[in-house]
């Protein structure tokens, strides 16, 4: 039976970047949960792309949900792309646009969204 999903990874700097594409379903799921386990013993941010997902099943993000670990794994994983509100669990980031840009609000933008999708930051000792 031909897969109708892949994953392609790499690494840059101390994140982790994992791109998936075709359909996420279950046994996808279930691929991208081995691939963040193995990966998160690293200690790195994982990035997940789904920007090449073609469709995303609820039985997928389910998947994902139920069997993600709820210990710190899931604030290290980052969801961008046109489908990553479709798989993200819960205690995960989704990254916007505005996430992804080298832009650092100084709160003087015109039309401000910066303020409202921002939340601050932690001190640094």
């Amino acid at each position: 039976m031909k897969s109708n999903f892949h994953l392609e990874t790499s690494k840059r700097n101390h994140d982790y970047h994992i791109h998936l594409h075709g359909v996420f379903d279950g046994a996808s799921a279930f691929e991208l949960l081995n691939v963040i386990l193995n990966e998160e013993k690293e200690g790195q941010t994982i990035f997940i792309d789904t920007s090449h997902l073609k469709k995303a099943f609820p039985f997928g993000r389910a998947i994902l949900e139920s069997n993600l670990p709820r210990n710190g794994i899931r604030a290290k994983l980052h969801f961008k792309g046109t489908r990553a509100g479709d798989i993200l669990p819960t205690g995960c980031k989704l990254l916007t646009k505005q996430d992804n840009t080298d832009h650092i609000c100084q709160g003087n933008c015109k039309n401000c969204q910066c303020k409202k999708n921002s939340t601050p930051s932690p001190k640094k000792m």
